[in-house]
């Protein structure tokens, strides 16, 4: 019970950040337009302050983080595929792509850390960080080749693979990634402004989300949504479980860890990715929303199991 109710605590703050937008699009109803800036602000600053300031402090790595992100990625990767799947079949005239992230793309930049952290201690924080890393690069690797109009291909996704590296999100990964391994100190003047957009980063893209929530109709759960979400908040944990009963030998903690980050609702930035390439908005922020509600059930009963 006291698992569930630590859960349940974790999660509410995200509804807040939902409803504060829902809030004030109704009552002062600005144009779309002037969301855009704060779209952007999302996307080229405060998620990419979030990414560098995630791993640039990484812990060393141990032999086990190999085989043990290989597992993790591997399962996010099927996940994605499971969900394109669904999106392929539904008649909803959606993008494929767009299920594909809402079956596997965990909110483990705003909720990960926090989550695991708590409920599994401090030890939770290194595992936690590096399937960050992984997912992130994974998922921005499958991402521009599925939404290429003509759909899947190895060409569609070898050629996406050279233009990864101009993303945003990754290269602030990667910045941070080689900050790190540097062994240089931030200084304050820069490390306190970075730590201000990180901060931001769930608060405006969660607002922003309210905000789209707010001028359209978010009342329906369609099946093939719905499948994705069984997928994300019931097959996704399983399916890692699953891998680390088969191969087994990793650390108990970084096991949990590893459960319950897989377990995670789909991430605010399904929304923010979609609605800077245009496409299923609205799926992308009922997938977060109804995602994020139906977690609230999900992952405390993660925990519990968990112990």
């Amino acid at each position: 019970m006291l698992a569930m109710i630590v859960g349940l605590g974790l999660v509410a703050p995200f509804f807040v950040y939902i409803l504060a937008g829902v809030v004030a699009e109704k009552l002062l109803r600005h144009s779309a337009e002037g969301q855009k800036w704060l779209d952007a602000f999302v996307f080229y600053i405060a998620l990419p302050a979030l990414l560098f300031q995630s791993v640039r402090t990484l812990p060393d790595g141990t032999s086990d983080i190999v085989g043990f992100l290989i597992l993790t990625t591997m399962a996010t990767g099927l996940m994605f595929l499971f969900g394109w799947g669904v999106g392929r079949f539904a008649k909803s005239g959606d993008h494929a792509a767009v299920y594909g992230l809402s079956a596997s793309y965990s909110n483990i930049g705003y909720m990960g850390p926090t989550l695991t952290v708590a409920v599994l201690g401090p030890t939770a924080g290194a595992p936690a960080a590096f399937i960050f890393c992984a997912d992130v690069l994974l998922i921005f690797s499958i991402w521009p080749a599925m939404i290429r109009a003509e759909g899947f291909s190895v060409r569609g996704l070898v050629g996406s693979l050279g233009k990864v590296i101009q993303h945003p999100f990754i290269l602030a990964t990667l910045a941070g990634l080689v900050f790190a391994a540097s062994g240089l100190t931030m200084p304050d003047f820069i490390n306190t402004p970075l730590d201000g957009f990180r901060n931001a980063a769930a608060p405006a893209a969660l607002f922003s989300l309210g905000l789209t929530l707010s001028r359209r109709t978010a009342n329906h759960l369609e099946i093939p949504l719905s499948v994705c979400l069984v997928g994300k908040l019931v097959l996704h944990p399983l399916l890692v479980a699953g891998l680390f009963v088969i191969f087994g030998g990793f650390d108990p903690i970084w096991i949990a860890t590893a459960i319950i980050m897989g377990g995670l609702p789909p991430a605010a930035n399904v929304y923010v990715m979609a609605r800077a390439e245009g496409i299923s908005t609205e799926l992308a922020a009922r997938a977060v929303f109804f995602g994020t509600a139906l977690s609230a059930v999900t992952l405390p009963v993660i925990i519990a199991i968990l112990g």
